[in-house]
């Protein structure tokens, strides 16, 4: 073991960025994954219920994913992410991008978390899930979901993602080579391919799965089983 925990929840895409980028610098951590209604856990490491959580060796604590990235590329360099991958310019033209579509994608994606079993498998859970997003909506999970082909559209507009796909097509990765870019991308967009009825470019959905297996990792790892 590397010595490093993880507090996580499945459905989350701010974990799956730190689940990827542990999984690209192939360090074997501790994966805590916590049940939705665990409010006591956070608060016990110091922290609110904002997750990822990672606990380094040293015994410190973060819990920002951006940040957390850009500290385990300073204490774990080779292979390295960010620095001589992705030039300054360029990681930050990527932020601002990444920013500007949050609000539309956070609303994409907020009907499809449900269906991973620590929030659509325990009652208590889905209760909670459905409140936060009237709370931060003003919708229902159900009532977004309705708005998902439009909301896709902007997305796909905005974000320019087929042209984004083509270019993935050519170089395979952002930068040519594995970059916290892509883990970025495939952790915040790879839950759309769970929206039903809504198209996600194909070479999008051959770029995530490129993304996961160079980082060692299950992008459905913790969805319910269905038969």
């Amino acid at each position: 073991m590397s010595g490093i925990a993880l507090y996580h929840h499945w459905s989350s895409p701010a974990c799956a960025r730190l689940r990827l980028a542990l999984g690209a610098k192939e360090l074997d951590y501790d994966s805590r994954p916590l049940a939705y209604t665990d409010f006591g856990t956070p608060l016990d490491l110091g922290f609110d219920r904002k997750l990822p959580i990672v606990e380094w060796p040293d015994g410190s604590r973060g819990n920002d994913s951006l940040a957390l990235l850009l500290e385990l590329e300073h204490r774990y360099p080779a292979p390295a992410l960010l620095e001589g991958v992705v030039a300054a310019a360029e990681w930050q033209a990527f932020l601002d991008w990444r920013a500007r579509l949050e609000p539309l994608l956070a609303r994409l994606i907020a009907p499809v978390r449900p269906g991973f079993a620590e929030i659509g498998g325990e009652p208590d859970a889905l209760a909670l899930y459905k409140e936060e997003c009237v709370q931060r909506f003003g919708m229902s999970p159900e009532a977004l979901s309705n708005d998902r082909y439009d909301g896709f559209l902007q997305l796909e507009r905005l974000g320019r993602l087929r042209e984004l796909a083509r270019q993935l097509a050519k170089t395979r990765f952002y930068a040519g080579r594995l970059s916290l870019i892509d883990v970025i991308l495939t952790a915040d967009f790879n839950l759309l391919r769970l929206l039903d009825g809504v198209t996600v470019p194909l070479d999008l959905m051959y770029y995530f799965q490129r993304v996961a297996e160079a980082c060692g990792a299950d992008l459905d790892a913790g969805l319910q089983q269905t038969t």
